[in-house]
């Protein structure tokens, strides 16, 4: 009984978040104390985190706030596998709310300067952050990477953030000149924008757009990495996570090298 309550409130927590909904982890919690009276409210807490650990063993997206903690019991992973298997909604959900491309409607002109968030401290447990705190795993970042209906989405919209940007700086001149490079050149270039800062020097922007948390790794490219070694005092890589509700942007300026922790996670294999 205590597994299924603490399993079955985290899923409609999921859920929720996954159609857009709002809702109060607090109430979530009281809501499940009366099913399983000897729990604190702090040890439903840690028993969400240990459902969020099975979906991230499973590298299926878990929720920010509840950070995974392993060293849970086998009737839970059962317990969750089972919330998410065959003929559950959890798993389409989940894709089609990745994959998702529509553009937030956001009210009135967005500069980037509005939307940019500090980078974020992987391994940190936080609470808050964005309105979406979906948290993905290597494959979903896989799907944002596949997904050319979701990097077009946001690389479009970066794009009317830094026309905007530059139009708020009185630099009208450098806001037509804002280049749309991986849609007019191709990819070959290793960024997608060609933007400016307001005193005139190049900016050589990178768009990564999930519909997921700040924390969702990304996928980048040996081409893109090369670049942004060579440019370092121009490289740009913007981080647009949340983008299906609430989008927002970190960034990180120069080598990707030296601002992120790189992991080789995909080889090109030919026969010997």
């Amino acid at each position: 009984m205590e597994v299924e309550a603490a399993v079955a409130a985290y899923m409609t927590m999921l859920q929720r978040e996954l159609n857009g909904d709002s809702y109060v982890k607090r109430d979530v919690v009281r809501t499940v104390q009366p099913l399983i009276p000897e729990r604190s409210s702090a040890s439903i807490e840690r028993k969400f985190q240990n459902v969020s650990a099975v979906l991230d063993e499973e590298g299926l997206d878990w929720i920010d706030g509840y950070k995974p903690l392993p060293h849970y019991q086998h009737t839970l992973r059962d317990a969750v596998l089972a919330s998410v298997g065959y003929g559950q909604r959890i798993p389409e959900s989940m894709t089609a709310f990745e994959q998702a491309a529509m553009r937030p409607q956001l009210p009135g002109r967005v500069a980037t300067a509005d939307v940019v968030v500090p980078v974020p401290v992987i391994g940190a447990n936080r609470r808050g952050g964005t309105t979406v705190s979906l948290t993905g795993s290597p494959m979903s970042a896989m799907r944002d990477f596949r997904s050319h209906a979701l990097g077009a989405a946001g690389e479009e919209w970066v794009l009317d953030l830094e026309r905007e940007g530059l139009h708020r700086s009185g630099r009208d001149d450098l806001a037509e000149n804002v280049r749309w490079v991986s849609r007019v050149d191709g990819d070959s270039a290793g960024y997608d924008i060609r933007s400016f800062r307001p005193d005139g020097a190049d900016r050589l922007i990178e768009v990564k757009t999930t519909n997921l948390g700040a924390r969702t790794p990304f996928y980048i490219t040996r081409w893109e990495i090369e670049v942004s070694r060579r440019n370092p005092s121009h490289y740009s890589l913007y981080r647009v996570h949340g983008f299906a509700r609430d989008p927002q942007v970190y960034v990180l300026d120069g080598s990707i090298e030296e601002r992120a922790r790189l992991e080789p996670k995909v080889f090109l294999g030919l026969p010997m």
